[in-house]
């Protein structure tokens, strides 16, 4: 990986203005494996309730997706549009962060397939997904 894939894909996380909400932090850029690796700091605004410390569901599927595209993106050097997307939910997940790893499963020259794993700041599987990108530049 270059210095420049990793600014130019922190560059298109950080332009989506969801994400200047979310304030991810990209980790790791490695093209040789494929993967992406994002940090999710934990706010109280992502609980589940208000009396809980856990996660809420849609702050998981969207730093799946977000993870899945940054992996994409780091091979296309272009912003991707999800096409369909799948979540498990395997555990509650809370703690002070969130860590997601996107590793891509097929890049083709239309569609591009990614495996992400969500784990809690004790390093336990919280989440995992499959995200189906469209990789021609729109």
């Amino acid at each position: 990986m270059t210095e420049n894939t990793f600014e130019m894909v922190r560059s298109n996380i950080a332009a989506t203005p969801f994400h200047q909400w979310l304030l991810p932090e990209l980790k790791e850029v490695d093209d040789k494996k494929g993967t992406v690796t994002i940090v999710l700091p934990l706010r109280q605004e992502f609980q589940r309730l208000p009396d809980r410390t856990d996660a809420h569901g849609g702050i998981i599927a969207t730093l799946i997706d977000m993870t899945g595209h940054a992996a994409v993106c780091s091979k296309m050097h272009h912003s991707v549009a999800t096409i369909d997307m799948r979540v498990d939910y395997l555990r509650l997940a809370g703690g002070a962060a969130l860590r997601a790893v996107a590793t891509i499963v097929k890049m083709g020259r239309t569609i591009a397939v990614v495996d992400t794993q969500v784990f809690d700041d004790q390093n336990k599987l919280a989440a995992i997904g499959r995200a189906t990108y469209l990789t021609a530049h729109i």
